[in-house]
């Protein structure tokens, strides 16, 4: 008898198992199905804001992050380069900064002097601008250090970085055609921009607004204040990297699974914003649909159902994913 139960038991054990490795196939799927979708929106969204030689638009962005970093040199060793050896590695470093914007698809909006300055949120509307931007600074950051070992085998470093991120809304006038050149106007910018000037060696800065939406990814103290005309005190906060629960090896650098999983969450808000417009919008006349409200319930549902069945995080985003397909 006892032996019967065990089979049985190993029999359901297996095919669990074989359901769950099911399962992570389809999260795979549909996490590529979305970024794809993102990806035909995004273009969508590029492709509606191009304007006519001489034209201008402005546009309301209300929640971007903008990011300064200002890279500085530090050591008298470079007063014995020659000026265009200084030139070639500041351009070798805004050029792989340039290359970390797209990765996370954040703006670059100019460089002014020794000043790389980035935003995220712009041109495509997200909730996720303040990670993705966090995120960005970080790996500027740690590709300065590699690049300062590569180049002087880490005895000596000539570079110095800064860095100041904020979070709120901005005015961006938009111009050209073939290629589409933003620039940001609105206290945002200029918070961010004394939030780089207040950062020391090495530091990121963020301000409480930023803060408030990273702070379940990443350790951050708590730097002092900033006073900002008309409003009082700007909490800052300096970042110090990833929570070890959402890093490779607890190390804090690089994100890990749970990063991933826990960021796609948030991400799905977006998602579900894009499908639902494209739901209410784009599906053929003669193409049955209940409604918006429909679908939000059943996605609703699917998450309360979910969590009271202690399902994991990547088990809702799962859940959630099938729900609003």
């Amino acid at each position: 008898m006892i032996s019967t139960d065990n089979d049985e038991l190993v029999k359901r054990i297996a095919k669990l198992a074989r359901q769950n490795k099911e399962l992570e196939k389809q999260l795979k799927m549909l996490l590529k199905q979305n970024e794809k979708l993102a990806n035909e929106n995004e273009n969508l969204k590029v492709h509606s804001l191009e304007v006519q030689p001489g034209e201008e638009k402005s546009l309301k962005f209300n929640m971007a992050t903008v990011l300064f970093a200002d890279i500085r040199s530090l050591s008298k060793l470079i007063e014995g380069m020659d000026s265009a050896s200084v030139m070639d590695e500041l351009d070798e470093i805004f050029y792989e900064f340039g290359a970390i914007t797209e990765k996370y698809k954040i703006e670059k909006i100019k460089t002014i002097g020794d000043t790389f300055m980035c935003a995220g949120g712009i041109p495509v509307k997200n909730i996720t601008n303040p990670i993705d931007v966090v995120m960005a600074a970080m790996e500027m950051r740690n590709y300065l250090e590699k690049f300062e070992n590569r180049k002087r085998g880490g005895t000596q470093r000539i570079w110095d970085l800064k860095i100041g991120i904020h979070t709120g809304p901005v005015t961006a006038s938009v111009s050209g055609k073939k290629k589409i050149n933003y620039d940001i106007k609105g206290d945002t910018v200029h918070n961010a921009t004394r939030l780089e000037a207040l950062s020391e060696h090495g530091s990121i800065l963020i301000s409480v607004m930023t803060y408030e939406l990273v702070k379940e990814f990443f350790d951050c103290e708590y730097y002092g204040k900033l006073p900002v005309k008309y409003k009082g005190d700007l909490q800052i906060y300096r970042v110090a990297g990833l929570k070890p629960e959402f890093s490779v090896d607890g190390k804090g650098v690089n994100p890990n699974e749970a990063f991933r999983i826990k960021f796609g969450l948030i991400q799905f808000t977006d998602m579900q914003e894009m499908i639902l417009d494209k739901l209410e919008k784009e599906l053929p006349g003669y193409v049955f649909y209940h409604n918006v409200k429909h679908t939000v319930d059943v996605v609703t549902e699917v998450e309360l159902i979910g969590w009271a069945e202690g399902c994991t995080d990547e088990e809702i985003l799962l859940l959630k994913t099938a729900g609003l397909f």
